[in-house]
């Protein structure tokens, strides 16, 4: 058996899947990027399967409450998670106990896209590069404050990196929503943001919000403008996020394989690809063996950014 597969898979009646509505849960609140993207492939998703993608949202402990809900869940393709590499890597990177690996509890489907994060800055903040944000942290340790999302998301991982990097000290404020971190940076209550850049894209765009740059290893396509960290004076500085389809473990191969076409065949579509790339997004469609390998060493490769990051002379 497939090792992802886990126990026996048990899922019943599979020939005639789906024959009601699929839960298709979210690890993070209404209006983020899991949101965004769960409705633009669930719709399409819907008139693939023929039944109604009902997405959910279960936020909370770093994405540990939808995790172990869908863990949990009957393995029969009709209770999906949108997984993440906050709640799916580096949270169990952090707890380092085989109960909460990267794999426990699922079976891949695939890996829907990649995407970084990106540093913003309220326009009244007066600052228009990462290298002018440090020397202004520099100057005044301890009195700039920055938004993120909750402690071992990647937003808030993606900072306390840059920051020990830098030598500076900036004051983090996790939010469990970014619609809410976002509205607070724009009334000017919070002056830093680090969030997905497809969150605050329109925002980008329109002037609203600075972006300083992105935690990933190159510029991207639909936002050539806006650079890298590495390119800011710190080389090797790559941070993504991923958001990827698994059932619970258990769950049927014809099931998996079912779910699996559909989905690379939507991020494949040129109209998706399109949509992801103005969400700051990149499109990716592995296979659910590909999904696992890489989902195992991401975990493995958080857990010695972790660990280094709980070493003397933090």
């Amino acid at each position: 058996m497939t090792p992802w597969l886990g126990r026996k898979a048990r899922a019943a009646g599979t020939s005639g899947y789906p024959d009601h509505p699929i839960r298709l849960v979210l690890p993070s609140t209404i209006g983020g990027t899991s949101d965004l993207l769960a409705r633009l492939v669930g719709a399409r998703l819907e008139s693939a399967l023929g039944q109604r993608i009902v997405v959910e949202a279960r936020p909370g402990a770093a994405g540990q409450i939808a995790v172990d809900y869908v863990a949990a869940a009957a393995p029969d393709g009709y209770t999906l998670l949108l997984a993440d590499n906050g709640a799916n890597a580096i949270a169990p990177a952090g707890r380092g106990t085989a109960r909460t690996t990267a794999m426990a509890g699922f079976a891949p489907v695939t890996m829907l896209a990649r995407l970084p994060i990106v540093v913003v800055v309220g326009p009244a903040l007066g600052i228009d590069t990462l290298g002018a944000l440090i020397a202004r942290a520099r100057a005044a340790p301890g009195r700039l404050f920055y938004a993120s999302g909750t402690v071992g998301s990647t937003s808030h991982t993606a900072a306390v990196l840059l920051f020990r990097r830098a030598g500076v000290h900036l004051v983090d404020v996790p939010y469990p929503g970014t619609s809410v971190a976002v509205k607070d940076v724009l009334a000017g209550a919070i002056p830093v943001l680090f969030t997905h850049l497809g969150t605050v894209a329109s925002l980008i765009t329109s002037g609203r919000l600075r972006a300083l740059a992105v935690t990933g290893d190159h510029r991207m396509a639909d936002f050539p403008d806006i650079g890298t960290v590495a390119e800011s004076g710190y080389p090797g500085f790559d941070v993504t996020t991923w958001h990827g389809v698994v059932a619970p473990v258990g769950t049927s191969r014809r099931i998996v394989a079912r779910l699996h076409d559909e989905l690379v065949r939507i991020v494949g579509n040129p109209d998706v690809r399109r949509r992801l790339a103005a969400l700051g997004m990149e499109p990716v469609g592995d296979t659910p063996e590909e999904f696992a390998a890489a989902m195992a060493t991401d975990t493995r490769q958080w857990a010695e950014v972790l660990r280094s990051l709980r070493s003397p002379g933090r």
